[in-house]
């Protein structure tokens, strides 16, 4: 735990690490003189001259005022640590998300991701004065305390020396019954997050299809598992519980034991063997604090082990370059690009020139990679092999952080964020102008429905956009897109699922943007492949017609029979059979 805390500080404050460390040695020293300190007080105080008490008492009262002023300053370098750990990890884990593949984002990988930016808030400032601090002092004081009892009464600090890694055996025997059952609890617990989230965002489509029940179910299954899990966690605690306990007192009699053999035997007095039981109190109350700080031990090394799972996803790393170039259209280039989810390989060989300016249309049967070449071109994905060049320039010789600058992409789905159309739409670019922001709603025809609502732009879009309909949402995410200033445009599918007039808005906004950037669409639709300049049939990941409509139509090839299947899809009417 204490590497991956060191490893999420910033190279600056780990050289602090190092004095922190020394001041809860000192802060320990200082608590176990103190501890140790009773005995010739308490011996001096009930003996012949109890005036004799005073040099101790003073001992004792400036160590204990030591003890004071270095936990102070222990506490404020642990605050100022746990500090930079919140910066340092809150920016690596949303750098991180940004840099890690799509294909990453599975969704035990996204539960992951989700825990460990939750995570990272105000519970690791405080992790260092409240856990780590703590327990570094539960641990030390115990050996400290025998040490120093070894010239009092070198037989209890003999005993007391033993018993330590049998009460520390018996802790770790506690968190090894109860750390996997915690680890199935804590899984049962994500588990139930996600199905009740997803029983509350699709109570729509549950109820026009009537299966909110079966949903309901669902989620009443992982509560199920979850009160299991918590059952089980519950249960394993006690054995654990019974077997610190019996190693406590057992360490209990042995060290109270050896105390009185020592006061039979005359070695000691009365007031040093009441002493001394007091000081065999607090060393055993160390072991208890342990024994509380382990659920938060848990709790914290399965937070850092997910903080580390997303600081350890693959990703691309910075590079020092400038920025791409976003002020006209660029030519876009694949050169022998291959591209693979796993062992399924998706492009293969891929060789293509966009040129700047011109829109070409991606058509192809399902699963043929289009998709796949729009995530690589926008920078999404990094080929697996050859190379994609925007404007002269590889983008893997971009800083991540850049590459999104050059294209704009509508997606198929698209996703708007919490807030309203107007924020939505600002999102392409924060600092356009008002004149550019109305143009963009304008040539994507937001305005239209803008307009009609009580609110017009400062209306709430609601989760997802889900105050919208799909066609408004499409819109919207049109508008963002023209509105960001990139070379490119990709669309994936806009228009698949909207009626003939948000269609029709989608196609106009496209063909009429004033920016004049290369497009590459990927779409089915006859009205948007008739308005290209070019057209590109994908089949198995490879490239087999590439040409402009009319060449392709008098070809009589793959896209000539896409063609005309889709003029016959588009014919279909559906017929009742009357009854004679």
């Amino acid at each position: 735990m204490m590497r991956t805390l060191i490893s999420l500080l910033p190279d600056s404050d780990r050289s602090r690490v190092s004095g922190y460390l020394a001041l809860t040695v000192v802060s320990t020293v200082l608590r176990a003189a103190a501890v140790v300190l009773v005995v010739p007080v308490v011996s001096a105080l009930f003996g012949d001259n109890p005036g004799s008490a005073w040099p101790w008492v003073g001992a004792l009262t400036a160590v204990v005022a030591a003890g004071w002023v270095v936990d102070s300053i222990t506490s404020r370098v642990g605050f100022d640590l746990g500090f930079a750990i919140l910066t340092h990890a809150q920016r690596d884990v949303s750098t991180q998300v940004t840099r890690a593949p799509l294909r990453w984002f599975t969704a035990d990988n996204s539960a992951t991701a989700r825990r460990a930016i939750a995570t990272t808030g105000p519970d690791l400032v405080g992790l260092v004065g409240y856990l780590v601090t703590p327990m570094l002092q539960a641990l030390l004081l115990p050996v400290l305390i025998g040490l120093a009892l070894l010239p009092i009464a070198w037989p209890v600090g003999v005993v007391a020396l033993v018993m330590i890694p049998l009460l520390l055996g018996a802790l770790w025997a506690t968190e090894l019954l109860t750390r996997k059952a915690g680890d199935v609890a804590a899984e049962a617990n994500s588990a139930l997050t996600e199905r009740v989230l997803e029983f509350a965002r699709t109570q729509a489509a549950l109820r026009a299809a009537r299966r909110v029940e079966p949903a309901r179910s669902q989620a009443g299954a992982a509560a199920a598992a979850q009160h299991g899990a918590l059952a089980k966690l519950l249960t394993l605690h006690v054995p654990g519980q019974v077997l610190f306990s019996l190693a406590s007192q057992l360490a209990l009699f042995a060290l109270a034991g050896t105390t009185a053999w020592l006061a039979v035997d005359g070695r000691i007095g009365a007031p040093e063997a009441i002493a001394l039981i007091v000081v065999i109190v607090r060393f055993l109350e160390p072991f208890a604090a342990l024994g509380d700080l382990a659920p938060a031990t848990a709790t914290t090394r399965k937070a850092l082990r997910d903080i580390g799972a997303v600081l350890d996803a693959p990703g691309t790393a910075a590079i020092d370059s400038a920025p791409p170039n976003v002020s006209g259209p660029a030519d876009v280039e694949l050169r022998g690009v291959d591209f693979a989810y796993g062992d399924n390989a998706v492009l293969r060989d891929v060789n293509v020139v966009f040129d700047g300016g011109r829109t070409t249309a991606i058509v192809g049967p399902s699963g043929s990679g289009k998709s796949t070449l729009l995530t690589l071109v926008a920078g999404l994905e990094t080929v697996a092999g050859g190379s994609v060049i925007v404007d002269g320039v590889d983008r893997r010789q971009i800083d991540p952080a850049d590459r999104a600058a050059a294209t704009s992409v509508v997606f198929q789905q698209p996703y708007l964020f919490a807030g309203t159309i107007r924020d939505n739409v600002l999102a392409g670019n924060p600092d356009a102008t008002d004149e550019e922001l109305q143009a963009a709603l304008q040539l994507a025809r937001v305005s239209e429905f803008a307009d009609r609502l009580p609110d017009g732009l400062d209306t709430v879009v609601g989760e997802a956009g889900g105050a919208l309909s799909g066609g408004e949402r499409q819109r919207v995410s049109i508008a963002r897109a023209l509105l960001k200033a990139s070379s490119v445009l990709l669309v994936d599918e806009g228009t698949s699922a909207l009626d003939a007039e948000n269609e029709a808005a989608v196609v106009d906004a496209i063909s009429n943007d004033p920016r004049g950037r290369t497009r590459v669409v990927v779409t089915h639709r006859l009205s948007t492949i008739s308005g290209a300049d070019r057209v590109l049939f994908l089949e198995d990941g490879c490239i087999v017609e590439d040409g402009s409509v009319s060449d392709l139509l008098a070809a009589g090839g793959r896209f000539a029979q896409f063609w005309q299947h889709q003029q016959g899809a588009a014919e279909w009417t559906l017929a009742t059979n009357s009854p004679t």
